[in-house]
């Protein structure tokens, strides 16, 4: 098909899968069952143990009532425990529900409400923290039970076996159903689509809710080797690190998820670069690093096929930026409990051999060159359109970094379809805006020059190192508009309140470690939803007051949060301000919670 897809498919629109993950366990721990199968500071397991491990962990399930497809909570840090226990809730038929006992309650008690959780898998040093999220708890790794019969080598390839979260953008992280034939199909590509070795040693550093920890876990089980959990007991062990770069000579190879490579290629003996989202479970495109050609987003797994699709679902020609679809064995069942969402999102593929197949609408706009290579544009929402054509920021990003007198840049699109591009001068060039357009256009035509430029003293960041695009609009409209003058109370805004401003203030400067402007979002300004969690606490101390970190979800300014918790003004009769009711407040503040929890991870690939 000129121009739309790339792989191949079986006969039936998906190639079959081969065993399941059980199944090559137990087939590694009856070959070599001493061979170190998750290594941790606190003590390893052997193949032979995790299978044993395992097979209590399902015994216990099934001693419990746990029904087939039933979600199971796993609310584990990063231990032998949490493998033992994603083989073990398999094993019983269950559904995995991996909840990262780091991440906030609120997130916790969100996702664990969203799947209907059954029970919450906990040990000794987690049973709190899952106890919180209202669900029974199921201590593991204790007494002793009696191991369940061994699993058949593969469960139904459509029936459920995992949900993972989205990272979320602007809205709250999405549970994705991952079925066991998902499942298959991506271990069949990990142990047969790279060279022998590869990943013998993995490290587990991810979220625990998402599909690259999955992926992390899963790719040394495949192919028996090692899951490691402490990086530094991972001395002599070749390791390949699945996600972010790794310091010069950390790994011997490196698999990028996410997106294109950003920057320079890391330097590692190896180094891949792969497509990976929620929706598809983990990695579903992939190929090998190159310095010279850094959008190039490589193949798609055997089981998966790519599409670039315009507007109306035809594949564009060659040359023609499109939206990437991805049909096949990576399609996953859907957004839990979110039916409208999975029929926007996963659509019917009319490609597919065989009827009923599906595909998934990534955000993603790419191309086909006349090499036959997929290339990364942009993100959807990113790139604004122009006479209907979407206009991608990197090529103006590109331009920028090209000027011998920046030292970066990033570009952006605005709300309203505006290109916004901000530049760091190289000390002491005198790098000017005006010099910067003269710069852009030579190299650019005028549809893909930003419309707004404000040379900067740095880039806004998030804690990830990425730039924060939300707050870069802002950083761009005040340099713009140059400093802002000092607020003066008003009868608006009475002493009360600006005694309280204060008072947030302070709380804000001693949890991000710097002064914030009034109107800054708190995730714009670098925080996250454990810090968000201890402002709580220090402005619980300072009003004397209870203070829900619900509320401050909804309200995520210093001067939305000082109008909130400052002494009611009372008018000439004695009374407060009416007000809405509080259980108008909490279902106005849930709602927002479940957007605003999102980016407390930051804002999807830039988290």
């Amino acid at each position: 098909m000129t121009g739309g897809r790339t792989g191949a498919t079986a006969p039936d629109g998906s190639p079959p899968a081969g065993p399941g993950l059980l199944a090559r366990v137990l087939a590694h721990a009856g070959r070599t069952p001493r061979a170190v199968a998750v290594r941790a500071a606190a003590g390893g397991l052997s193949y032979g143990d995790l299978v044993a491990r395992a097979g209590a962990v399902a015994g216990l399930l099934r001693e419990r009532g746990t029904a087939a497809e039933s979600p199971v909570g796993i609310c584990l840090p990063r231990s032998p425990e949490l493998v033992t226990a994603l083989l073990g809730v398999l094993w019983a038929g269950a559904v995995a529900v991996p909840l990262d006992p780091a991440a906030a309650r609120m997130r916790l008690r969100l996702q664990a409400a969203d799947a209907e959780l059954v029970t919450v898998l906990v040990t000794a040093a987690t049973a709190e923290c899952g106890a919180s999220v209202g669900v029974p708890t199921t201590l593991v790794g204790t007494a002793p039970v009696a191991p369940d019969a061994c699993p058949p080598p593969g469960w139904c390839a459509e029936r459920a076996a995992v949900v993972v979260h989205s990272a979320g953008v602007e809205e709250e992280p999405r549970p994705v159903v991952v079925t066991h034939g998902n499942l298959a199909g991506l271990l069949d590509w990990l142990a047969d689509g790279w060279p022998a070795g590869t990943f013998d040693g993995v490290r587990v550093d991810a979220p625990l809710d998402g599909h690259l920890a999955l992926c992390q876990l899963l790719a040394p089980l495949v192919v028996g080797g090692t899951v490691l959990l402490d990086g530094d007991d991972a001395a002599g062990v070749p390791s390949v690190r699945i996600g972010p770069a790794a310091p010069a000579g950390d790994v011997a190879a490196l698999l990028l998820t996410g997106g294109p490579v950003s920057g320079p290629v890391p330097s590692a003996p190896a180094c891949w670069s792969a497509w990976s989202a929620a929706e598809t479970g983990g990695p579903a495109l992939a190929g090998a690093c190159r310095g010279d050609d850094l959008r190039a987003l490589g193949e798609p797994r055997p089981d998966t096929v790519g599409y670039v699709l315009d507007d109306a679902l035809r594949p564009v020609p060659v040359g023609v930026v499109g939206r990437l679809h991805l049909g096949g064995g990576a399609v996953t069942r859907g957004y839990l409990g979110q039916p409208s969402l999975t029929a926007d999102r996963y659509l019917p593929d009319p490609f597919a051999a065989a009827a009923g197949r599906r595909m998934v609408a990534t955000d993603d706009l790419v191309r086909r060159d006349a090499d036959g290579v997929l290339r990364w544009v942009g993100r959807v929402d990113e790139c604004p359109r122009r006479d209907g054509e979407p206009i991608p920021p990197v090529e103006a990003q590109d331009a920028l970094r090209r000027h011998p007198g920046v030292a970066d840049a990033a570009v952006v699109c605005s709300p309203g379809g505006e290109l916004v591009a901000a530049a760091v001068p190289v000390p002491g060039s005198g790098t000017t805006v005006a010099g910067l357009r003269s710069h852009l256009a030579e190299l650019l035509p005028a549809r893909l020059r930003p419309d707004r430029l404000a040379v900067l003293d740095a880039l806004p960041l998030l804690p990830s190192g990425k730039v924060n695009r939300r707050a870069l609009l802002g950083v761009v409209a005040r340099a713009e508009r140059g400093p802002a003058p000092q607020a003066e109370p008003t009868p608006e805004r009475a002493e009360p309140v600006v005694a309280a401003e204060r008072t947030v203030a302070r709380a804000w400067t001693t949890v991000l470690g710097r002064p914030v402007e009034a109107d800054r979002n708190f995730f714009d300004a670098g925080g996250d939803s454990l810090l968000m969690i201890r402002l709580s606490g220090l402005l619980r101390r300072a009003f004397e007051r209870e203070v829900d970190v619900v509320d401050l979800f909804r309200l995520p300014t210093i001067r939305d949060m000082a109008a909130h918790l400052a002494p009611p003004v009372t008018g000439a009769g004695g009374s407060a301000a009416a007000g809405p009711t509080a259980a108008e407040r909490q279902a106005r503040a849930r709602q927002e919670a479940r957007r605003q929890v999102g980016r407390a991870r930051g804002a999807g690939r830039d988290s």
